[in-house]
Parts: C-alpha cells; sequence; structure tokens
C-alpha cells in the first residue's frame, strides 16, 4: 500500500531559495525572501520508507522530484538549496511513499527590513484534504498581514469559495474564489493584489477569519508577519463539533514593568463556529497544575472571532483581566464553550529582532505524540539550534506518567526518559536550558543532533504537545513552533 503525505504549500509566499526575488511591499516594511525546508519522519518502527518529493508548480506542473530512504522512525530533509530549482521559484511538494510519513515544513525569510532581518515559522504537512477549511486569525494592519495558501489535493481542478468575515462575524462584501490545478497552490495576501487579485480590498486594521469551500479536496496554511520583524504560520481548521480547545503554551512575561528585555506574551484567538451567540470560559494554569491561577468568561458573536491577549486583554482592552497571572507566567490554557469553537494561539517576544510562534489549540488528546524533528546543535561555542518541547496533560484529576525518546536520524534512541505531569499542567524539555528535566538530560544528543520525538502515557484521557525551535547563526535568530502530530503509529 502507498501513502501520500501533502507537505502543503512549501513556499508560502516564498520562493524554495535563499537568493530569491523579493516579495512585495506593505506600508513601510516588505517580508523579505523566503524559503522552505521540508522535514520528514518515517512512522513505520521496522520498515525503511522509500520516499520521493514532488515539487509542484502554482500551473500544476511537476518542476523537479528528489528523493531518499528513510530508516525506521527516523528523519531526513528536503532543504531548499538542494531542490534543484531556480530563483523565484513557488509552488508545494507532495511527498510519496511505501510506508506512513509525518512532515513539517520549516519556513524562514532572510532581508526582512527591521530588527535581525530574519523570521520563521512552521507547520505541519497534511496527509488528505477536506471540503471546508476555517483560519480564524487573519490580519491586515500597518504592522501585520496575513497570507492564506490554499493547495488542491485532489486529481482534478479544485473551485474554491472564499468568505472573510470581521472579528464582529460581519461578511464582507463580494464574491471571492478561484480555480488551482491538482497538487498546485495558491497565495492570497490582502496586501497585494498582484500576487492575487482574488481577495477582498480590506482597509487597514482589519481583523477577522476567512472560511475557504471546494466540492473538491483542499488543505491549508496562513504565514502572519509583524512589521515589527517577526513571522509564524499555522494549519487550518476542520469543522467539527468540539466545545473545548486546549493550548499547551501560554507566557506573560513582564521584565522590568515595560515589557522591554526578553518579555513576551501570548494571544488566544478563539471562533464561534456557531450561527449564534456562545459563550466561552477561559481557564488559565501554570506549570504546577491543579486550580486554574485565572478564569474568566465572554460573549462572542455568531461566527466572530475573538483575541485574548495577555498583555493587550480582550481585542485590545481591558488588558488588567489578565493581572493575576502576574508578571512572570509560563502555563497553559484550556477554552471550553456550549457551542463549537476553533482556537489558534500565538507567542511573542521582543528582544533584537523579535520571534514570534504559532499553534493551533487542539480538542483532545492522544496517548502518542510525534514530532519529525528538535534541534540541537552547534557550531563551534554558537548554538544554532535547540527545541523546547512542552507536552499538557489533559487530565483534570490524575497526573499523566509520560515516556519520552529523543531519536537520532537513524531511528536509534540518543536519550529516553520518564517524567510525571501532574493534572491540568503542561511541562516543559529544553534541549539546551534546564526546565522540568536538567539540560544534561540531552547531552548525549551531541551538539549536532536534529531528530524526531516520540511522547507517549498510558493516561487514558491523553496527552498533547507543542515544540518551539529557535535557530541561528552570526547575526540572525528566529523561531517557529508547530503542534505534536497525534498518530496511531504501527
Amino acid at each position: 500500500m502507498k501513502f501520500k503525505v501533502l507537505a502543503g504549500a512549501i513556499a508560502v509566499m516564498a520562493v524554495m531559495l535563499i537568493a530569491s526575488v523579493a516579495v512585495a511591499q506593505y506600508p513601510g516594511q516588505g517580508i523579505g525572501q523566503g524559503s522552505s525546508d521540508i522535514w520528514v519522519m518515517n512512522l513505520s518502527d521496522t520498515t525503511s520508507a522509500n520516499v520521493v518529493a514532488s515539487y509542484v508548480d502554482q500551473d500544476g506542473v511537476q518542476a523537479t522530484s528528489v528523493g531518499g530512504t528513510i530508516a525506521p522512525l527516523g528523519n531526513t530533509s528536503f532543504p531548499a538549496s538542494t531542490s534543484g530549482l531556480g530563483n523565484d521559484w513557488l509552488g508545494s511538494m507532495v511527498l510519496y511513499s511505501d510506508q506512513p510519513l509525518a512532515s513539517i515544513a520549516e519556513l524562514y525569510w532572510q532581508n526582512v527590513p527591521k530588527g535581525d532581518g530574519w523570521s520563521g515559522g512552521s507547520y505541519a504537512g497534511y496527509s488528505e484534504g477536506a471540503n471546508d477549511l476555517f483560519f480564524p486569525y487573519i490580519m491586515k494592519t500597518i504592522h501585520q498581514r496575513s497570507i492564506a495558501t490554499i493547495q488542491c489535493v485532489d486529481t482534478v481542478d479544485c473551485v474554491i469559495d472564499m468568505v472573510y468575515r470581521d472579528r464582529g462575524g460581519n461578511l464582507v462584501a463580494g464574491t471571492y474564489g478561484d480555480t488551482i490545478e491538482p497538487d498546485s497552490q495558491e497565495s492570497y495576501d490582502p496586501w497585494d493584489l498582484t500576487l492575487n487579485p482574488n481577495v477582498p480590498s480590506l482597509p487597514d486594521g482589519w481583523f477577522g477569519a476567512l472560511r475557504v469551500t471546494s466540492s473538491q479536496a483542499i488543505a491549508g496554511v496562513v504565514s502572519m508577519h509583524w512589521r515589527q520583524g517577526y513571522a509564524s504560520a499555522y494549519n487550518s481548521f476542520v469543522p467539527a463539533d468540539d466545545t473545548e480547545v486546549y493550548l499547551s503554551f501560554i507566557k506573560r512575561r513582564n521584565f522590568g514593568g515595560s515589557w522591554g528585555g526578553n518579555s513576551d506574551w501570548s494571544s488566544i484567538i478563539v471562533q464561534n463556529m456557531a450561527n449564534s451567540e456562545t459563550t466561552v470560559y477561559l481557564s488559565f494554569y501554570d506549570r504546577t497544575g491543579g486550580a486554574p491561577v485565572l478564569q474568566f468568561d465572554d460573549t462572542i458573536p455568531a461566527l466572530a472571532s475573538q483575541g485574548y491577549n495577555t498583555r493587550y486583554g480582550i481585542d485590545g482592552a481591558t488588558p488588567e483581566i489578565f493581572n493575576p497571572l502576574g508578571t512572570s507566567f509560563l502555563g497553559s490554557a484550556v477554552v471550553t464553550s456550549t457551542d463549537p469553537i476553533v482556537a489558534v494561539c500565538s507567542t511573542i517576544r521582543v528582544p533584537l529582532g523579535g520571534l514570534a510562534g504559532s499553534y493551533q489549540g487542539v480538542p483532545g488528546g492522544e496517548q502518542k505524540l510525534i514530532f519529525p524533528r528538535l534541534y540541537r546543535t552547534k557550531n563551534g561555542g554558537l548554538w544554532t539550534g535547540y527545541s523546547g518541547l512542552v507536552v499538557q496533560n489533559l487530565d483534570p484529576n490524575n497526573s499523566a506518567d509520560v515516556h519520552l525518546q529523543f531519536l537520532r536520524s537513524n531511528g536509534t534512541v540518543a536519550v529516553e526518559f520518564d517524567d510525571t505531569i501532574e493534572a491540568n499542567a503542561s511541562h516543559g524539555y529544553n534541549t539546551r536550558y534546564d526546565a522540568d528535566v536538567p539540560a544534561s538530560t540531552f547531552s548525549p544528543l551531541l551538539t549536532n543532533w536534529s531528530g524526531p520525538v516520540i511522547v507517549t502515557t498510558s493516561n487514558a484521557v491523553g496527552i498533547v504537545g507543542i515544540t518551539q525551535d529557535h535557530v541561528a547563526g552570526t547575526g540572525y535568530l528566529y523561531h517557529a513552533m508547530y503542534n505534536g502530530l497525534m498518530f496511531d503509529v504501527p
């Protein structure tokens, strides 16, 4: 049996090679030149995977393909720099294999005209498409932009319809649609109608959500860019009846009382999927779990989205509502409602250059999490990559015993250990710094490690998690974040 894993749009408003064309500017800032590296993990624990990566242009034509063999539970990468594609290329990727795979795309932009000139983001590959996609966090302001990319994952052309709604749930007037060839992608940027004219002319200062439907199978991702020089990405949502969402990584750290230094904060965007007003209940837990540190409720209009920012408050108002979290909060959150909801979380840090990461809130846990790639790398004495893994116990009453395996690229175990996560708590495991286990735990990984991680638990309620990756070099640093992939590994 063959398995097909869709790596989504591997060049989200970006090109494949570092020496690339500049993307269009928006008031005072552009987003630089971008590339996409794809990391792939073989999910079989017994059989090597033969993999072919097909690069497909925006006309649906295969531009080139590369291949390789991945050891059981091992990983490999398909970097933009070795793709053989020329400059200015924009497209998507489809992975073919004789074994099940997991994949992530790591996006990075250079020559960003702000900060250190670099930004980055990550998202997970898809194994199948859907007919209805939601993006709860779309923005067009002088400081921010969102670029939605839709990939046709069908055997025939995908005809799509796009509906934009503002934060109040109000429909943006007009009809917006497009036709996308099989396996190819199109990107939609409200700041750049020359990229694709099938988007509304939204006013500056617009925040809202996007819904994309098609009779054919589609997949999607959004990249988000801030004028201050940072970026992130998140996967699309497929409609469901979930009334509870878990968010593994929430911060509110205010250094010196002026939000300077290494201060960071989180912004949760919740979208009401119902055709009537709903009430949402937000609970925030520190790393020790137990009772919530903060709880409050709010109402969201029909089909609207609402922002809950630990620095700026609810859609930019009432920032004091988060004061109970203090100035050094690190933890997790749970959002519940009587109606279906989805949520995405972004975390911003403000040192020179700026860092950001985004991930999806998830409606429930599993007993196994897969992370196709984490980092622990140095160049001489300089750290060039490290990762902070976060695992959240969803059980409100019982602790979760977890087993973590950090694997080499050949699939063998380099580091493994057990941990116990308290009820309602999340734990962090950082390959460079002390966290819920000492940093020395990861010394056997040495300093040239880019491998997969598997986390398992026997807790029936399950776990969820994210990783935040830091990639650095001389004069630059960028940050990327993605959800742990919940697979039933054979």
